[in-house]
């Protein structure tokens, strides 16, 4: 069973660096030439197991069929591009959208995710969304179909960053400014997705009445992920101070909530325990809507979760290849330019690597409520997603560390209370004040901290890696991929001896 764990490792690696490759060359021919590398390397295996023939059909056939169906996707993605490029000119058009989500408001307008419908009267086949720009003044809903004429713009790079590829990544092509425009209907949506829907809306509205707006918005981001509620400036202290990872529904989220509901249903038998969980995150993915962090975080916490329970913790590595490679088979530009999908895995890879170590560290700390569970993980996470952070991001607080043990252990304490009052308040409105007190002193807690460490400005060391970023993430992964193998080897080798 080892022996098929390492060839799939080998083969999901050379599966991955390829995408890479390809993502940046957009030929052909780099499939070409890491295949030729893995028949390279296997001819070597074979001097060594005598094992070639059999070994080296199997994966090149496997190559050959995952590289295959990651070229289509992209290829899907370079046909899109190809199909819209004559409408990017001066011209108006007659478009037709469908309003997918809110991306972001400001004080004057508002950016919807749209999904692009018809345009000139011509309807379009293929799944193009795009970043529209309405006046706040407008009432629009989501599942708005909305008639107008504008104009379509691409996506420009900006200093070293591919916003374009970026964007690409999320399937959303261009942008347009609405001024004035017709809602012609509402798209027709499930029941269940609509149910969902007004449970997330009533939640909101909830939180927003009970408590101030600061810690409202705070409390909306680490719950629900509304990142539409997020004033700039806020927004701006989060990121210097370098606690941006808590407003961002992510694996430390899932994470958080998978390890309370464990404390929920600590003595139900273990195939309970996983249903239950896999239902709670499910629904919680679906309540904060269709984005691909979450859904990568939820995959990436559920399956952390299962290799817990079950003990096999070396087949974890495998099953994080497997669902790496099956997400880069759908949105292959996400390996390239999607910081948070680097992010998500390394934090699951890491947590699994390193917590034992943190929790010996810290054992000092109280487990109440999970409180050193939660700290330890989120230092797990953290210690080695930091040079991702720095490559893409270009600064580091050199405060960093002192901010987040200031504030990781407030925020599943703070998501926690925060749930409970707002349930609270559903069953019976005058039993939630003494709940919404605490809730509110951590809330008031981390945006204390924040500003405080936001202030500090003497403390962010700004980075400019120009070009360079690339190749030093190159050569970051390469080394995480030896570590991890020396990790495995070495806990084989303990658990051989015992």
């Amino acid at each position: 069973m080892a022996s098929k764990n390492i060839l799939f490792i080998f083969l999901s690696i050379f599966f991955l660096s390829w995408v890479f490759i390809n993502n940046i060359t957009k030929e052909i021919y780099s499939s070409l030439i890491v295949l030729l590398i893995i028949v390279v390397l296997f001819l070597l295996y074979f001097i060594i197991t005598k094992k070639f023939k059999k070994i080296l059909i199997i994966s090149t056939i496997w190559f050959l069929i995952w590289a295959s169906v990651s070229q289509y996707s992209l290829n899907n993605i370079n046909t899109k591009e190809k199909n819209l490029s004559p409408y990017f000119n001066s011209k108006n058009y007659e478009l037709i959208f469908i309003v997918d989500s809110v991306n972001k408001i400001d004080e004057y307008k508002i950016e919807y995710i749209a999904k692009l419908e018809k345009i000139w009267l011509k309807k379009v086949n293929k799944n193009i969304k795009a970043l529209i720009i309405i006046d706040k003044n407008y009432d629009v809903s989501i599942w708005d179909i909305l008639k107008t004429s504008t104009k379509l713009f691409k996506f420009e790079d900006f200093n070293s960053f591919s916003y374009k590829s970026y964007m690409l990544s999320k399937n959303i092509y261009f942008k347009s400014n609405i001024y004035v425009f017709e809602i012609i209907g509402k798209s027709k949506i499930n029941i269940v997705i609509s149910s969902i829907a007004s449970i997330r809306k009533k939640f909101l509205e909830v939180i927003y009445k009970i408590y101030p707006k600061e810690e409202a918005i705070f409390l909306w981001w680490i719950l629900l992920w509304a990142r539409d509620s997020l004033p700039d400036d806020l927004k701006t202290d989060f990121n210097n101070s370098w606690l941006t990872h808590f407003i961002a529904v992510s694996w430390f989220n899932i994470t958080i909530i998978i390890v309370f509901l464990s404390i929920l249903v600590k003595y139900f038998p273990v195939y309970i325990k996983a249903i239950l969980i896999t239902v709670w995150i499910v629904f919680f993915t679906i309540l904060v809507w269709d984005t691909a962090p979450v859904m990568r975080a939820s995959i990436m916490g559920l399956i952390w979760y299962y290799v817990l329970i079950s003990g096999r913790k070396w087949n974890l590595i495998s099953i994080i290849l497997l669902t790496a490679s099956i997400m880069i088979l759908l949105s292959p530009l996400s390996l390239n330019y999607d910081v948070s999908f680097h992010l998500s895995f390394l934090a699951v890879l890491w947590i699994i690597f390193t917590n034992k170590f943190f929790e010996k560290v810290f054992y000092f700390l109280p487990n109440f409520l999970e409180i050193r569970t939660a700290f330890t993980l989120t230092l797990s996470a953290m210690s080695f997603s930091l040079p991702i952070m720095i490559f893409n991001f270009g600064q580091v607080s050199m405060l960093a560390p002192l901010a987040n043990i200031s504030i990781s252990w407030t925020v599943p304490i703070a998501m926690l209370l925060g749930f409970i009052s707002t349930i609270v308040y559903f069953v019976y409105p005058l039993a939630w004040i003494v709940v919404w007190y605490i809730t509110w002193i951590f809330l008031k807690w981390c945006i204390i901290v924040v500003h405080f460490f936001w202030k500090l400005n003497w403390s962010l060391l700004k980075l400019d890696f120009w070009e360079y970023k690339i190749y030093l993430e190159i050569m970051y992964f390469m080394i995480l991929i030896f570590v991890i193998l020396w990790f495995r080897e070495k806990e084989e080798k303990d658990i051989s001896k015992s």
